[in-house]
């Protein structure tokens, strides 16, 4: 039996209140099942930072087009990460089922994807758009109902996983043991969230798609088409999300229920980060990442938490950043005129 650590306490009577219920208990426990209170060796450190940089690029990449959705569409897409699914299992179709071969494969399920997009965006967003906050939110919902739903019918609702030969070859660099695809996951990270800033920054269409997030009518006074940047960035978004789902499913498998985990990460980076605001979004996938990893992989004093726990992070994330910066960390509150 693995010692457990407590949550977090909030002042030094809570933490000595943990430790000693934590004594009784173990004192009491059978001596097989005891375990020496000691923390573990500090070159596990780099490892655990290594690994938290992979998780922060794999929920940069989904968490910054959930983020880029809603500051453009002013909806919260929840069937954003069912996408990400859908466009994996695409991509499986065609690399593993038909075997196309890699680029083939990628240009066919991004293809598809786009198709995809057309189809969610005109018929689950479109229609309610502008009308109330919660009639998108509701039909994004049923939407991801429903591709969860289509993938378990045609895809079984067993594990897939993708082969990646040998990119999932350990390589080992000092204490630290990582594979060349989880380096692919952080420098493709990287490169897009530079390319990214480079096009809303200085290209014309990055000056169009701020104009429509900040006030879409007196965009559109000037000659831009609403409609046209949305569905361009919604499409861009689902992507992004596509290679993440693909990134995802060579790293460690596919399942029906993957949209389910991973639309609650990029909430939390969302949120963290700050709703709309890309690059706080990019800045809390990363610290989400640390926290997760640090939270579970560092004993201190003989406490730790399982693995099974690092998804409820998410959650206190949520919860801490909602009641302490409701706007998020890296937000600026405006004042209404």
């Amino acid at each position: 039996m693995r010692p457990i650590k407590p949550t977090e306490p909030n002042s030094h009577t809570s933490r000595f209140v943990s430790a000693y219920i934590f004594r009784v208990l173990y004192q009491h426990l059978p001596l097989k099942h005891r375990l020496p209170l000691s923390s573990p060796p500090m070159e596990l450190l780099p490892q655990i930072l290594i690994n938290a940089l992979i998780t922060g690029s794999l929920y940069a990449l989904i968490a910054v087009g959930f983020s880029l959705t809603y500051g453009v569409l002013k909806i919260l897409n929840f069937s954003h990460c069912h996408l990400m699914m859908a466009g994996a299992y695409l991509f499986y179709f065609f690399f593993a089922e038909l075997e196309f071969g890699l680029v083939l494969s990628a240009l066919c399920s991004a293809t598809a994807s786009i198709i995809l997009a057309s189809i969610v965006f005109f018929l689950f967003i479109r229609p309610f758009e502008g009308r109330s906050i919660l009639l998108p939110l509701v039909s994004t919902l049923g939407c991801a109902t429903i591709l969860e739903s289509l993938v378990a019918i045609f895809f079984g609702v067993n594990v897939k996983s993708l082969s990646a030969g040998w990119l999932s070859e350990s390589i080992e660099i000092g204490s630290i043991f990582v594979t060349p695809l989880q380096l692919l996951i952080i420098s493709t990270a990287i490169i897009i969230s530079a390319v990214l800033a480079i096009i809303l920054q200085f290209s014309p269409f990055g000056r169009q798609v701020r104009a429509v997030s900040e006030r879409a009518t007196a965009a559109e006074s000037i000659g831009i088409t609403p409609v046209r940047v949305r569905f361009t960035v919604f499409s861009a978004a689902v992507l992004l999300t596509t290679l993440s789902g693909i990134m995802v499913g060579f790293e460690s498998n596919l399942t029906p229920t993957m949209g389910q985990s991973f639309i609650l990460k990029a909430v939390a980076a969302s949120v963290l980060g700050g709703l709309g605001n890309v690059w706080g979004t990019l800045a809390g996938s990363f610290i989400l990442g640390f926290i997760e990893n640090i939270a579970v992989g560092i004993d201190i004093g003989g406490f730790s938490l399982p693995a099974s726990y690092k998804d409820s992070f998410a959650f206190f994330v949520i919860l801490f950043v909602l009641l302490l910066r409701p706007h998020g960390i890296f937000s600026t509150r405006r004042r209404a005129v």
